[in-house]
């Protein structure tokens, strides 16, 4: 005979008992269809686990039904995962139990850079690292950092929720960003450079949270997260890992065909008729430029292309995607939206303004962070 306190769950779940593998009945006989009201929802009886049946069955068969299993006095329901646990609340409501992972929240945060000592195996990066792991379901939580995020966890931490100094591999954690301003040394480059490392929390169940920490590369005692074009040699020492190609991006190779390297700005340009045919129309492409001489891209957010047409006031032209409201556009044919490539070829048109309708003398200026480029200053279109 059930429990008592089974049979109170029965009757709170308005189920009807069945055993074995019968045709499931509404209370009124008539056959049971899976999407019906709960209402209607039959329940079956086994001694054990072992006793179910195969889970959603070939032909999905089982898929819906809903057990109750005696041994372990719980119930069982039949999902397209497999048999899932109900429990059953005080109220008469249940819910489905399932096994979430751990949360996890962490800070990794590098101390004196003096104590990145010099080993047998390199340098150690040398951190304070505070961590939190909680399970949902209350289990047993291991927690451990992934330095190099390959998967696996290479230092593991020894409780669930703490703080500790920590010891990590110099290398494999380190990345690099591009980026560009005119305060970066004398070429307006600097690399970027922090660490980011996996945290890996696992729970008794097996079920695994990770998420991933951004760390700077060093203390941030000496401010060292920016290197611009004259630490390009110590970056090398420092970072090893850092690709070749980002510190040859810091410091491309002087062509001294480009004139004097006076600040950054040494790239020179030609400028010429764009052979189009002028008209009354706003939209004529009058000149084609090109570069005689660059050593890297021009970030179009610090250049400025300007022309006076028949020595009228300048007027500024714009890129394509900033072009709205201006009297001139400029249209690229390189990969890049955002920069002058050094291969790129451009072209000047009118943008919604007749600037010239058969023959003008137009001035260029082209500035890069304030700086005024050389090469063709006047081009006559027609």
């Amino acid at each position: 005979m059930l429990p008592l306190s089974i049979v109170l769950m029965l009757l709170t779940l308005s189920l009807t008992g069945c055993i074995g593998d019968a045709e499931p009945e509404t209370e009124d006989g008539d056959p049971v269809s899976l999407g019906e009201s709960t209402d209607d929802w039959p329940t079956y009886y086994v001694a054990s686990a072992s006793n179910l049946p195969t889970c959603p069955g070939a032909n999905d068969e089982n898929l819906g039904k809903l057990y109750y299993v005696e041994d372990v006095t719980e119930f069982q329901a039949c999902t397209s995962s497999g048999w899932t646990t109900i429990n059953i609340g005080s109220a008469g409501t249940s819910t489905i139990s399932l096994n979430h992972p751990p949360r996890i929240t962490a800070q990794i945060t590098p101390i004196d850079d003096d104590l990145h000592n010099l080993t047998s195996n390199g340098w150690l990066y040398i951190a304070m690292a505070h961590w939190s792991a909680v399970d949902p379901e209350g289990e047993t939580v291991t927690i451990g950092i992934d330095a190099d995020r390959d998967g696996t966890i290479d230092l593991n931490l020894n409780s669930a929720e703490g703080a500790s100094l920590v010891e990590l591999p110099w290398n494999g954690s380190v990345h690099a960003t591009q980026i560009e301003h005119a305060e970066f040394g004398n070429n307006g480059r600097a690399l970027h450079v922090f660490r980011i490392f996996d945290v890996i929390a696992e729970d008794a169940s097996g079920a695994t949270s990770t998420i991933s920490v951004i760390s700077p590369a060093m203390s941030s005692e000496l401010l060292r997260d920016i290197f611009d074009s004259s630490d390009a040699n110590d970056l090398q020492v420092i970072f090893p890992d850092i690709p070749q190609s980002d510190i040859d991006w810091l410091n491309p190779p002087f062509n001294p065909n480009c004139g004097p390297n006076d600040g950054y700005v040494h790239n020179s340009f030609s400028a010429q008729d764009a052979s189009a045919f002028l008209s009354g129309a706003t939209d004529d492409t009058m000149i084609k430029l090109e570069w005689t001489c660059a050593d890297y891209d021009l970030s179009w957010s610090m250049t400025s292309i300007k022309l006076s047409v028949n020595g009228a006031a300048p007027i500024t032209c714009e890129v394509a995607i900033n072009s709205n409201g201006a009297d001139c556009m400029i249209t690229q044919t390189g990969d890049s939206d955002s920069s002058w490539e050094t291969d790129e070829t451009i072209y000047i048109k009118e943008n919604g303004a007749d600037i010239c309708t058969s023959s003008c003398d137009i001035d260029i200026t082209i500035m890069y962070d304030g700086q005024v480029l050389s090469g063709t200053t006047t081009v006559m279109v027609d």
